[in-house]
């Protein structure tokens, strides 16, 4: 009979909880999905290896509360997490990580703060990307010991100060960051366009290109969302048409609707559905939706309904066309169409989701 030694029963369990999860993925519109996963029930795993003392070895206990954390078990996942005595940077990071990407920023905050006491330093996979009241104390730390410099690290801190809503604070953290990457360029671009600075974001992009660095599709979203926040419709038509030209770009829909954002929010309706008639590819639902969304702002009841229309063919099992509709029927007085859009939109199932936020 064949036996393993302890070392190579750790490395199998290690590799059947990496296993246990085909990692997320996001779509279009950037959802996080929960991983396929296979877990047993009520704990097995788990009860054998405390059983065996397994769940103490670094590796294995972090495989493990990993695999829960990675299928939205947090709670799971932190009780593992406590029942590892001796906590390294991956160990922390895995946990911090799992919280944040959930959502939890309040406890991923707290659990960077456990670290610090429990003497562990912080290296580049430990920093948050995702902000509370205690970014600036985070930042403070990350600075002391010399890690803002780091592009990734930096990056992060950048993303965290836009969500504050801090510009200011989002250009500190870019400056301290050497030899600044693609990534961390785009991130500093979109947090202005998110901010209505379009022209300082396009300002952003000329420097980017004078550093010799080359734009990506996702850089393209941010100059043309930047054009479309700032009313730069003009602005927004080179940009769109220099990814083919000059970067031999195929737009996608991504960058087609914040064109049309842009037309949108000038008041040139027609010229936005125009535009969208005449695009290479066919609309999506954000196309459609982000014109319905104009409509709405101008109150064009008609094309309104053209739009809602082609965008709940796409995607009939969307509340959001349907609410944008009522809305503008609404706003006009339109209450017996107001009732039937309703009733279609009860009669298909379809319900709407109540709003939330992360902060």
């Amino acid at each position: 009979m064949e036996t393993f030694s302890c070392s190579g029963i750790n490395y199998l369990y290690t590799c059947w909880f990496m296993n246990c999860f085909v990692d997320s993925k996001t779509s279009d519109d950037d959802e996080i999905q929960k991983p396929c996963v296979i877990i047993p029930s009520d704990g097995f795993i788990r009860e054998r290896l405390l059983e065996s003392g397994l769940v103490l070895d670094l590796t294995v206990g972090i495989s493990l509360f990993t695999m829960y954390s990675k299928c939205g078990s947090l709670e799971e996942s932190f009780s593992l997490f406590q029942e590892i005595p001796v906590k390294d940077n991956a160990c922390w990071a895995s946990m911090i990580s799992g919280d944040n990407e959930y959502g939890y920023l309040k406890e991923a905050i707290r659990l960077f703060g456990e670290m610090l006491s429990d003497g562990t330093s912080p290296d580049e996979t430990t920093s948050l990307s995702d902000a509370s009241s205690l970014g600036a104390q985070v930042h403070a730390y990350i600075t002391k010991i010399g890690l803002c410099t780091e592009p990734s690290v930096g990056c992060s801190l950048l993303t965290m100060y836009s969500k504050f809503g801090s510009i200011e604070d989002c250009c500190k953290a870019f400056n301290q960051i050497n030899g600044p990457n693609l990534i961390t360029w785009t991130s500093l671009i979109a947090s202005f366009a998110q901010h209505g600075k379009g022209t300082e974001a396009l300002q952003m992009f000329n420097l980017m290109k004078q550093k010799g660095i080359k734009p990506d599709k996702v850089t393209f979203v941010g100059v043309l969302s930047a054009c479309s926040h700032g009313g730069l419709a003009e602005e927004a038509y080179m940009h769109l048409n220099s990814m083919v030209e000059n970067y031999g770009m195929e737009p996608e829909n991504r960058h087609y609707a914040c064109m049309v954002d842009a037309l949108g929010r000038s008041g040139r309706l027609t010229e936005a559905e125009s535009f969208i008639n005449n695009m290479p590819i066919k609309a999506d639902t954000l196309v459609w939706g982000t014109l319905l969304a104009a409509c709405r702002l101008h109150e064009d009841v008609e094309l309104g309904k053209l739009a809602a229309k082609k965008a709940i063919e796409l995607e009939p099992s969307d509340a959001g066309a349907y609410v944008s509709l009522s809305n503008i029927l609404a706003q006009v007085g339109e209450w017996e169409e107001v009732e039937e859009t309703r009733k279609l939109m009860k009669g298909k199932g379809v319900e709407k989701e109540p709003g939330w936020s992360s902060l």
